[in-house]
């Protein structure tokens, strides 16, 4: 659970609390929008990317990349900026200057944690913000790639131009998934307006087949 200073509303938080509770040192994890480097910070002390764990990290803005850059250098994380995913060498942290669509082209192996706050970059200039259809586009990619077990953990912000059609297009996708192959939650502040919410769809193991059933007498 998050600490007992933290807002119970502070969804970025309980993005983390969910992330952590199934990440172990040597996972993949992705931070679809780097912003100032926080997301991508705690998951590589999450995974241990300085030694055995990889981060990938994603930002359009190349602002979002260099602050992201600072912040982990500064906190004793080894990071790369990278443009192909041949320069994925696993263990680190590699920053990408590209949109979260291009996440299937630079995945090595499936992650166990798709991050992300969807809006605009904090103290940045907020007419460039994620949108309906490039979230929905990375939404059904992050569930199709992820590992059996692993988790798709958004921060959906609604105050800005375009929020409540992104809002709204996510939402409608993940309630046509099958209760089968995937557990979703979503957490809203009850009383704040218009406040961030937190998305979580977790991949369910697959079922065993009757082949495997058989196998395991």
């Amino acid at each position: 659970m998050p600490s007992a200073t933290t807002q119970l509303t502070d969804m970025a938080q309980w993005s983390h609390h969910f992330a952590r509770e199934i990440l172990l040192p040597g996972d993949l994890a992705v931070d679809l929008t780097a912003g100032r480097g926080h997301d991508c910070l705690f998951l590589a002390e999450c995974v241990d990317s300085n030694h055995t764990g990889c981060v990938l990290a994603f930002d359009i803005q190349a602002e979002a990349i260099a602050s992201s850059l600072e912040r982990l250098e500064n906190n004793g994380i080894t990071a790369s900026c990278i443009s192909r995913p041949q320069q994925i060498a696993a263990p680190g942290t590699f920053l990408i200057n590209a949109s979260h669509e291009r996440l299937p082209l630079f995945l090595p192996r499936p992650p166990k944690v798709i991050l992300g706050n969807l809006g605009y970059l904090p103290g940045g200039d907020h007419s460039v913000t994620t949108r309906a259809d490039s979230s929905l586009g990375m939404t059904k990619a992050a569930l199709e790639e992820l590992q059996p077990g692993g988790r798709l953990i958004l921060v959906v912000y609604t105050g800005h131009a375009g929020a409540q059609e992104e809002s709204d297009t996510l939402t409608t996708y993940l309630g046509t998934l099958h209760p089968r192959h995937w557990h979703i939650i979503t957490m809203r502040p009850f009383l704040c307006k218009n406040a961030p919410y937190l998305l979580v769809a977790e991949k369910r193991q697959q079922p065993a087949t009757v082949r495997d059933r058989l196998l395991q007498r």
